[in-house]
C-alpha cells in the first residue's frame, strides 16, 4: 500500500514514490509498474494518467472499493513536476 497525506498534496512526494517504485521494478528486470486504485476517485485517476500511467480497466466488485487498474513502463519514469 502507498498513500500520501493530503497535507503533502502537490509537493511531489507521490511522484517521487512512483519514480522510486519504477526504478525498483526496472532494477529487477520488470517491464511494468502496475497499481490498483479506488474506482471512484477521478482526481487520483488523473494524477496517475499525468504520471504516465494508462488505465487498463475497472474491475467492479461490489465488496471492493479499489479496482481501477493502471500500468506504466518501469523503464521510463516521466517528469510530472511541470
Amino acid at each position: 500500500h502507498m498513500a500520501v497525506t493530503r497535507a503533502a498534496a502537490g509537493t511531489g512526494v507521490g511522484s517521487s514514490l512512483l519514480d522510486w517504485a519504477s526504478e525498483r521494478a526496472a532494477a529487477r528486470d520488470k517491464n511494468w509498474l502496475r497499481l490498483d486504485a479506488w474506482k471512484d476517485n477521478q482526481a487520483l485517476h488523473q494524477f496517475y494518467k499525468d504520471a504516465g500511467f494508462t488505465l487498463l480497466r475497472i474491475v467492479d466488485l461490489p465488496h471492493r472499493r479499489s479496482g481501477a487498474l493502471f500500468q506504466r513502463s518501469a523503464r521510463r519514469a516521466p517528469d510530472i513536476s511541470s
